[in-house]
């Protein structure tokens, strides 16, 4: 298993200031095999004068490469996909990454399909891969709903980014983790939760995940599952805490690393 550190809970989605070098650092160090790179932060570090070409190169100087690069917005408006899919494609030129996640905003009609194709087929000749990405929060929720999207968009480079807390808050079954060819899985996201204090499933999810093995989360059927049918792919570690957020960055880095691969090889280690 190879694994990546996915940075948008340091992102400056959150209001923080960009910190990519460090995070990139801090990854390093830890000893991921990737980064995720969140294209916010990306977009804050270029408007500030640091370009996606140094980024690059400070990720050549600390051994890593680009997994993921996170989010490609997609909806049924062609204006605004295209929009999000040049922003992509631009700093993707530098940043190479293997895939690129995907979010879909809105029902899945003949628009978003088409909207969808679009991008699956650019990524394709730029030799990147696309994954979808299911949220309870939104209409795209499961991993059946996921795949009637993939099915209705029938290209090989689109797949689905199968993430341990949507599949856990959402409505997903073992059934349907169970049933899904892992040829289909793009990449898998990962992190664990406690028991929820609220119904608002949103902030939940982004300011209460916790480490690994720390949660309430079946993580270790999770990961069984997953290596049961064959996947042995990227984890990219999706971490997202107000707890962590304020912490030392290097202590996060090497902090969920540590825990994701004990549940991890625990969990290839099979019972006993």
């Amino acid at each position: 298993m190879r694994y990546s550190f996915n940075t948008f809970n340091h992102s400056t989605y959150y209001g923080l200031a960009p910190s990519l070098p460090h995070q990139i650092a801090a990854a390093a160090s830890a000893g991921y095999d990737h980064i995720g790179l969140d294209l916010p932060s990306v977009l804050a570090h270029e408007r500030a004068g640091l370009t996606p070409a140094d980024l690059a190169a400070c990720l050549k100087q600390h051994g890593l490469t680009c997994y993921e690069l996170v989010p490609l917005s997609i909806s049924a408006d062609p204006t605004r996909t295209l929009h999000s899919l040049e922003q992509v494609l631009r700093v993707a030129r530098f940043l190479r990454p293997a895939q690129v996640l995907c979010v879909v905003t809105g029902e899945i009609d003949d628009a978003v399909v088409a909207n969808t194709a679009r991008c699956a087929r650019a990524l394709a000749a730029a030799r990147i891969g696309l994954s979808l990405e299911f949220l309870p929060t939104r209409d795209i929720d499961s991993i059946p709903a996921a795949m009637r999207l993939l099915d209705r968009v029938a290209d090989p480079n689109l797949r689905l980014v199968v993430e341990s807390w949507h599949f856990f808050r959402g409505p997903s079954t073992w059934a349907d983790l169970a049933t899904l060819p892992a040829g289909r899985i793009g990449f898998v996201q990962f992190a664990d939760a406690p028991a929820p204090i609220s119904d608002d499933v949103h902030h939940e999810s982004m300011h209460r995940r916790v480490l690994p093995g720390q949660g309430v989360l079946e993580l270790d059927r999770f990961c069984a599952a997953l290596s049961a049918k064959g996947y042995d792919g990227v984890v990219s570690v999706e971490l997202l805490s107000d707890v962590w957020r304020a912490a030392d960055l290097d202590i996060f880095a090497a902090a969920t690393l540590a825990a994701t691969r004990a549940t991890w090889e625990t969990a290839a280690a099979g019972p006993g």
